[in-house]
């Protein structure tokens, strides 16, 4: 992310646009975004020396805007004659984006047919623009205008329906948010700002950041940056943010003088972005582990008994499941075996040898067991007659890679990750989440480059999400739980961050009980050759649906890979850690595919 300034903060100051560009180069940021309003004129001239200016200082021109209102089909042949005014200015200046407003509706009751015409011009607009090469961004907005909700933007993105279209986002101007000034009608009264910006940031080229009454530290008490900035990141946002500075008389006399206010608030951002953007993050600082929230856990007690008991030791192990007997089959990776835990006898047999380097496992509905064997394919087996037919080993008419985790759904479905070190599509398939249908379709769901390295996966109990764990241990790449919705077709949308273990080692595997709660194995006590920290302390995390961490669970070696629930109650945590099979009693059930036997 790159830091821009307005022009439109500084409307009330002496500074003319020569002396707005001198300033942001003084203050460090990347860019500079300039509104029409504040060109002394449109003259050629005028503009040559604005552009070499731009030069001169260092900068790009982030952004040209212009206050449109198309809510009326009467306005529009004036607001297009405008429009196009800032187009050409737009182009000469070099502008990757012109802003635009859709306006607002002169009564409620007009909305629908304001937003038929606003729709129709703004796509007028989109086609001016797209013979010079400038998108079109539409800008949400409050104050009773057209776009005031995310559902607002998504309605118009689809009426418009341009491919010079695009999605300006401004993080104070959403219905619904304290920094909103005006009154909202009845039905909005208990609008999801927050949502807004999740609904909308996939849609996002230009970020607008919000500020009135900056604190201390240059934080916005008004918005709430902390969660904006884990959905910027969580959709990989890479953009300008753009600071709008608008001290507002009712919440603070006549506002903080800009001269110190701006800074402050770049300060503040950096901060954010340095965070977002881990290749900011200093070598020589690592960050505190209490910045994963261990000093802030819930003290609820999840786990009856604060430690693990080991079960049996050997080699490195991986991705244990529970039979409907309540064994526990488990892979030990350096071997190639399928493992398994008689819980009966207490001892361990070799299931199966050489497994193709299987990995995770689990048991379906029927009580099969699906294995994701590294060697290229997912594999189902019969326990009692032993006959193993493969369920998918190609994609795109391409061999899958190494698939490595996977989870099931109440309608059968298995979401499977494989991952390998192939990036160009053309020559193989790229990491990416997978799906099998009932019917033995496989679709791929999600692909690199939107994910890094995939690992673990699981559904909510009522299938409502999918939580997936990005796992790569390369500098600046995610380490972290991604979020999505799922819908009745199998697809996702909605992606958000849930939580971020970066710059520490990032979970491995997970499984979730009942109440939607994460066990995640994540962690390390020692280095390993990566650039993986010891932030990330190495045991179970519980994470709530909230993105909290709400227990920990400390485990005795390295490396903890992986953990299920079983027993007769779903209430025995199942804990593959180094060479190490681990279980330990916990108070909330697990969710399952089905219900183990008494």
């Amino acid at each position: 992310m790159k830091l821009s300034n307005y022009s439109l903060n500084y409307s009330n100051h002496s500074l003319d646009i020569f002396g707005f560009l001198e300033r942001c180069r003084q203050l460090g940021v990347e860019g500079a975004s300039i509104h029409i309003r504040n060109l002394q004129t449109t003259e050629i001239e005028y503009l040559k020396k604005i552009r070499r200016s731009y030069l001169d200082q260092g900068l790009a021109i982030s952004m040209f805007t212009v206050t449109t209102d198309f809510s009326t089909t009467e306005r529009i042949d004036s607001e297009l004659v405008k429009t196009e005014q800032a187009l050409h200015i737009a182009q000469f200046l070099g502008a990757p984006l012109l802003r635009v407003f859709a306006g607002s509706p002169r009564i409620e009751s007009e909305r629908d047919a304001a937003f038929r015409s606003a729709s129709d011009g703004i796509r007028q607009v989109c086609d001016i623009a797209s013979k010079i090469g400038i998108p079109v961004g539409l800008q949400n907005h409050n104050h009773g205008a057209l776009v005031r909700t995310g559902s607002d933007v998504l309605r118009m993105n689809e009426m418009v329906s341009h491919d010079n279209f695009t999605f300006i986002l401004d993080t104070g101007q959403f219905a619904g948010s304290s920094s909103i000034s005006n009154s909202l009608p009845s039905d909005l009264s208990q609008e999801n700002y927050l949502e807004s910006i999740r609904l909308t940031a996939p849609l996002a080229r230009y970020v607008r950041t919000k500020f009135y009454k900056p604190g201390n530290r240059g934080e916005e008490p008004l918005v709430p940056y902390d969660a904006i900035f884990d959905i910027l990141r969580s959709v990989h946002y890479s953009g300008f943010l753009d600071v709008v500075y608008e001290p507002r008389p009712d919440i603070c006399a006549s506002g903080e003088a800009i001269e110190t206010a701006i800074p402050r608030i770049l300060s503040f951002l950096r901060s954010h972005i340095s965070l977002a953007n881990p290749s900011i993050l200093t070598a020589h600082e690592p960050v505190p582990r209490e910045r994963k929230g261990y000093a802030d856990l819930n003290h609820t007690p999840l786990f009856d008994k604060p430690e693990t008991q080991t079960l049996h030791s050997v080699s490195f192990l991986e991705g244990p499941a529970v039979s409907r007997r309540g064994d526990v089959y488990f892979t030990n990776i350096p071997a190639s075996q399928i493992l398994k835990w008689d819980t009966g006898a207490n001892e361990v047999h070799v299931f199966r040898e050489p497994s193709n380097a299987a990995n995770g496992l689990a048991f379906n509905h029927e009580g099969q067991l699906l294995a994701c064997e590294g060697g290229g394919r997912v594999t189902q087996t019969n326990l009692k007659t032993g006959a193993m037919r493969v369920l998918s080993d190609h994609y795109n008419q391409f061999p899958l890679g190494a698939p490595n985790d996977l989870a099931l759904d109440s309608r059968g479905r298995i979401f499977f990750t494989s991952r390998l070190a192939n990036q160009n599509p053309d020559l193989g398939n790229v990491n990416a989440v997978y799906r099998i249908d009932p019917d033995g379709r496989t679709d791929r769901v999600l692909s690199w480059p939107d994910i890094d390295m995939p690992n673990g996966i699981v559904t909510s109990p009522d299938d409502s999400r999918l939580y997936l764990i990005d796992a790569d241990g390369k500098k600046n790449h995610a380490r972290r739980i991604r979020c999505y919705d799922l819908h009745e077709d199998g697809t996702v949308s909605h992606e958000r961050l849930l939580y971020d273990f970066y710059p520490g080692r990032s979970g491995d595997g997970m499984c979730i009980d009942e109440e939607g709660n994460l066990y995640v194995a994540a962690g390390l006590h020692n280095r390993r050759g990566t650039s993986e920290t010891l932030d990330t302390k190495p045991g179970i995390h519980v994470i709530s649906p909230e993105g909290k961490l709400i227990a920990f669970l400390s485990t005795p070696e390295d490396t903890i890979t992986n953990c299920t629930f079983g027993g007769p109650d779903l209430k025995t945590l199942y804990i593959t850690c180094g060479k190490l099979l681990l279980h330990v009693r916990t108070s909330i059930p697990g969710k399952a595919s089905y219900r183990p036997q008494h």
